[in-house]
Parts: C-alpha cells; structure tokens; sequence
C-alpha cells in the first residue's frame, strides 16, 4: 500500500466530529462518512450537515439547510442562525471530540477550528479555502489552527507546502459520486465522430446519450423531442431568490424562438420544500421539478444554467453545455470585486485554465443575457462540439475515483496517532 493505506485504530472507539455548512459538503462528507465506517465500524460520527451525512451515519446536530448562506454581507442577515450554529460546534467539541474534519465552508469553519485548537484536537481541512481566487494572505493563519490539510484540486497542494502545513491531494470527490452512481464522467466519452443518416455529425456516445436523455425525459413526463432546458440556481434559499427568476425570465425569451421549450430543475435538499414551487408558479412552459443527483438533468438537457459554484464541475462531468451565473448583493460583490483575484469565477473554467464557458456575472444576469446564451448552444453546433471537448478536459484533470478512500486514510492516520500518543500517556502514569 502506499502512504495513505489505511490504518484501523482499534484501541477504543474514537469520535470523529466532520463538519459541512453546505449541500456540497453534505455531499462529500457523506462520501467521506461512508469511507471511514467501510473501514472502521467502531468509530463515532457527530456533526453538522444533512442528508448525505445522515444516512452515511452521521449524528447531525445542526443541519446545514439553515446554514446555506453566500456572500459577505449576506452572512449579517443570518448572524443569529450562525452564532447558534457556531455555540452548538463547541459544545459538541467540549463533549468530547477526539478529531474534528473540516469541509470548506472557510469563514465559518476556520472559527470553529481555533476553538478546536485550543482544546487540543486535531483539525483536518478537507476541500481548501479559495487561496487562490482571493485573501492568499489567510494562508498564515489557516497554518496556525490546522493540523492537516486535505486539497482537491492537484495545483493548491504546493500553496501548503510553500507555508509548511502538512497536505495531501486526494482527488475530487465528485469522481467517488460518479463511480458510486455508475455514471461515466465526461472524460471518458469516445469523442470520435461519424456522420449519421440524416447527416447530422455526432459522437457515438452522443447517439447513446440522446437515447438515455430521451428515456429520461419520457420517466419524468416531458416531450423527448422538445428543446430541454436545465436550471440549477443553486442550493441556498437567498441564491435560489437572487438567480431563478432571471433564468425563468430568459426561458420565456427563448420560447419566443423554440415554442417546444421545456424546463427540468433538480431541487437541492437544503432547499425550503415549497419555494421552486412558488418560484415556478407563473412560467409558461412545462417544468419539472426533480430530486436526486444532478447529472440525469444535466445530460438530458439541451443546455443547462448553473449558480457558480460545484455544480459547474458536475456539469463538466456530465459533458453538455452550461452557462455560469453568479449575483449576490450590490455590496457583497463590490467588496469582493476588491479583493477577488480571478479573471474568472467558475471552478470549471479555473480548472480548465481558459474561459471556455460563458460567465454571466451581477448585473450580466438577466433575461436578455441568459436567452441570448441559451440560443447560441441550441443553435451552434459548432460551438456545442467547443464546449463539449472543453468539459472533457475538465473533467479529466479532476482525477479518478477514490478521493474519500485518500481522505480517510489520512484521518485514520491520525486517529493511529493519537492510539499511540494515549499508549505512552498511560505506560507513563504506570511507571
């Protein structure tokens, strides 16, 4: 086995805190949970996050369905909501916590981590704070209340080691969710073309895909043949408020030019039950709400609309064209305009090293804008082709699968540590 192979501390029974503030992390916590239970039954899992996690067989304390909040000033809007959720991590530090995981949600994440600190427990990171895009001078003070840093994007690993904080590249989680669901990520697609009868050019994969999408929408009630829309504005309330009504707006724009248009909307968990629902009421086209994993939605549509962030990855693993958007209050974006260092905001355009896919930005979102870019890609197949090689090339450099299997084995490695730390404590009090 190599450096990361797994070690089962088998001394007692060892609580392990993982804490997620968003229905990403809730993904990859899950994934991480079920990682270490495969490998360890004993241990304990205690934590913030929501359904992933708790039915990977985490004790969720705090639900991360109250804690979807972007942006700076944002966050005043919520202070109490995260105030209680900051009093009820210490509490469950001070219950008795033997290490505590980490997953992205810096702001609020790294606060509980000097709480952790000073209690003397471990702290691993997994998923690293944006260095990169803005702030690299946090960088100093991750390093002084973290043991561990877990990255998932192979070019950050060498920022840690510049500052001497131990780190690992595991890999990208969402290559574990793909092989978990059966899913070939976009990377994998026989990218060769033919020219079919009706003298359309096609991939052979796409001939399949179209099959599969066409199935798809025929499982969920929607015309096979209709131009099919994706829309997903995100996985927190105020995001969903900020960025779906534009986006239906610009649906019924484009229904001016394809009068067959249809919507599919897969709806986070994090998400208040009713509020696409309310959201969706006065559209004048057919719409499909659906639950589950995103990438079903993502490979049936034609085009599909995203709030920055994740899922612009998944959208590059599941290989048709996407359009970014991303808004946040006038003040907020101001302060980060500030403060951002990227040309770019989409993690899959950062990844891909180019802006191959179209960013719609604060006041760039807008019915005109999101129309505009919807009719480009159902119209041009030319740049349909484009954006597909560039999603493949994303979805390459994420990785393999395995990225939870890397991460546990770092916090087993750890959880070894402490064994062997407690097994000198105790032959020191006997002697």
């Amino acid at each position: 086995m190599n450096s990361l192979s797994l070690n089962n501390p088998a001394n007692h029974a060892k609580t392990v805190m993982i804490l997620a503030g968003e229905a990403s992390g809730d993904l990859h916590g899950g994934a991480l949970a079920c990682a270490l239970l495969r490998n360890n039954q004993d241990l304990r899992l205690v934590g913030f996050g929501g359904d992933d996690m708790r039915a990977a067989g985490v004790d969720i304390r705090f639900d991360v369905k109250q804690l979807g909040i972007v942006g700076l000033i944002e966050v005043i809007y919520h202070f109490r909501v995260v105030l209680a959720a900051y009093r009820t991590a210490v509490n469950l530090l001070k219950e008795g916590v033997d290490l505590i995981v980490l997953i992205d949600f810096p702001d609020f994440n790294l606060r509980v981590a000097k709480a952790a600190k000073k209690m003397g427990i471990p702290v691993i990171f997994y998923v690293s704070p944006q260095l990169w895009a803005w702030r690299p001078g946090r960088i100093h003070g991750i390093a002084k209340r973290i043991d561990q840093m877990l990255v998932i994007l192979p070019f950050e690993k060498a920022l840690y080691e510049e500052v001497n904080v131990p780190c690992e590249f595991v890999g990208h989680p969402l290559m574990d969710e793909l092989d978990r669901l059966g899913i070939t990520p976009s990377s994998e697609f026989n990218s060769n073309v033919t020219v079919s009868d009706n003298s359309e050019t096609i991939s052979s994969h796409d001939r399949k895909k179209t099959e599969a999408a066409r199935s798809y929408l025929k499982q969920v009630d929607l015309d096979p043949e209709a131009v099919t829309i994706g829309l997903l504005p995100g996985s927190r309330k105020r995001e969903v408020l900020t960025l779906l009504p534009d986006m239906l707006q610009g649906v019924e724009l484009l229904k001016q030019s394809f009068p067959n248009v249809q919507v599919l909307i897969p709806v986070a968990p994090t998400l208040p039950a009713d509020l696409i629902t309310e959201l969706c009421r006065e559209s004048s086209f057919p719409i499909r709400r659906v639950k589950g994993n995103v990438y079903p939605v993502l490979r049936a549509a034609d085009v599909s609309v995203l709030a920055s962030g994740t899922a612009t990855l998944q959208g590059a693993l599941a290989g048709e064209p996407i359009i970014i958007a991303y808004k946040v209050s006038k003040m907020t974006y101001i302060i980060g305009k500030c403060l951002i260092n990227l040309k770019v905001i989409g993690l899959a355009n950062i990844v891909a090293e180019k802006p191959f896919i179209p960013e719609l930005i604060q006041n760039e979102v807008s019915p005109a804008n999101i129309c505009r870019e919807l009719s480009r890609f159902i119209s041009d197949e030319t740049a349909r082709d484009k954006m597909k090689q560039g999603l493949r090339e994303v979805a390459h450099r994420l990785g393999k699968a395995g990225a939870s299997e890397r991460a546990a084995a770092v916090v087993f490695k750890w959880l070894d540590r402490l064994d062997k730390q407690e097994d000198k404590s105790s032959h020191a009090s006997l002697s």
